[in-house]
């Protein structure tokens, strides 16, 4: 069987990402619309985006040890058909705040499993050397899906009603599983024998615990910016509008960090931390509460704090690349966790009109996190770009050259 083009795994590990982790945005863009047909107020969807994480958190180094047994493709396709499940339940059962909560845990399970399985995917599809450009796009799918949730209120929830939205995440979804390209060779890593997964506290645990402070950050941000917004005197429509621009601005800065990355053959960990401290200082115009400041905050957070995890996707794969799906996995375990924490402290506090020091919070955290990643980067270096496993596993010298980029 061919070995998939290096441009469909990305398309399909992208549209995997971004189908991942919807459920949980159009949960917070389309809020307003979800309280008007049952009660869903600030804290009701603190808890929803909090369940939703949480469970990622749990699964993500479980995921990630299971990419490696089952392969990436097999991993990709059960992630993406519970994605789907859990959309099309929505859309046709969820009738309460915590039918909905409930019927979110499978979507969490779905995203648990996205990024891992699609970070392995490039791992094995994409040369060492453009690293830095795959994982930031397959990164920028979380984004990517922020702006779609945030274009799905004007779009399709206004004018048809939210359900709809849900159902064409759920079809997404399907269209993403039925594309996953078949992959001969694609278990058992050495991973999943337990012979190339790092043993004990790593460099990769070090990063996971940066993406807990930088994931309450930006998921803190991006769950609530539309409802602060409303009540900053926007209308839904435009608030919507400043969610997808806010995420369209993350997306593209992921990618453009991760080609920087590529060019420059240095840890892509270097420029994480002034982009951290610059996205906390966004954070700070956001909290004035101005109209024109929150505009340029939301952008500044989003476009330039909120563009570190495909950086630390590449870091981690250097750091562990004889076990790619579990370093992603216990990094996304980190991110997962911090993405409960920022909802769950921004949604307690603007319940009880705090917006403003939950922003103040949301800062802080982000300080903290450019700390630590500084930290990181300064004690361990990467052995080098991690080659394709294809590369690693078999063929001739000249298809390992073309593959690894050497």
């Amino acid at each position: 069987m061919p070995r998939p083009h290096p441009r469909r795994a990305l398309a399909v590990g992208v549209l995997n990402v971004v189908g991942g982790v919807m459920p949980a945005f159009l949960v917070a863009s389309l809020a307003p619309r979800i309280d008007a047909d049952f009660a869903f107020g600030e804290s009701q969807l603190g808890l929803a985006v909090a369940v939703v994480y949480g469970v990622c958190a749990v699964a993500s180094t479980p995921a990630g040890n299971l990419v490696e047994r089952l392969g990436a493709v097999h991993a990709l396709r059960a992630g993406a058909l519970a994605t789907a499940a859990c959309c099309l339940a929505v859309a046709l059962a969820a009738g309460s705040a915590v039918a909905l909560v409930a019927l979110l845990v499978v979507g969490g399970l779905g995203n648990a499993l996205a990024v891992p399985a699609a970070g392995a995917l490039l791992n094995r599809h994409v040369r060492g050397g453009r690293h830095g450009f795959a994982f930031g796009a397959m990164q920028a799918g979380a984004p990517l899906g922020a702006l779609a949730a945030g274009l799905a209120l004007p779009a399709i929830a206004l004018p048809f009603g939210w359900r709809w939205a849900f159902a064409a995440v759920a079809a997404l979804a399907l269209a993403v599983a039925a594309a996953a390209p078949a992959t001969p060779h694609d278990r058992g890593t050495p991973a999943a024998r337990g012979g190339g997964r790092p043993r004990g506290l790593t460099a990769v645990h070090a990063l996971a615990l940066s993406a807990v402070l930088a994931g309450a950050t930006g998921t803190g941000l991006v769950s609530f910016v539309v409802l602060y917004a409303v009540e900053s005197g926007f209308s839904e429509r435009d608030a919507g509008l400043l969610l997808g621009g806010l995420s369209l601005a993350a997306a593209a800065s992921r990618i453009g960090l991760g080609l920087a990355t590529d060019r420059s053959g240095g840890d892509p960990l270097r420029p994480v931390a002034p982009m951290l401290l610059i996205g906390a200082g966004g954070l700070l115009l956001v909290a004035s509460g101005e109209p024109a400041a929150l505009v340029a905050g939301a952008l500044l957070a989003g476009g330039v704090g909120w563009a570190w995890p495909g950086a630390l996707t590449s870091a981690v794969v250097a750091r562990a690349p004889a076990a790619p799906g579990w370093a992603v996995g216990v990094m996304m375990a980190g991110l997962f966790a911090g993405s409960v924490a920022g909802p769950l402290v921004t949604g307690l506090l603007a319940d009880r009109g705090r917006f403003t020091l939950a922003w103040l919070t949301l800062a802080a955290l982000g300080l903290l996190a450019a700390v630590t990643v500084a930290l990181v980067s300064r004690g361990s270096a990467p052995p080098g770009p991690a080659a394709p496993r294809s590369a690693r596993t078999g063929g001739s010298a000249r298809t390992a050259a073309r593959s690894t980029g050497r």
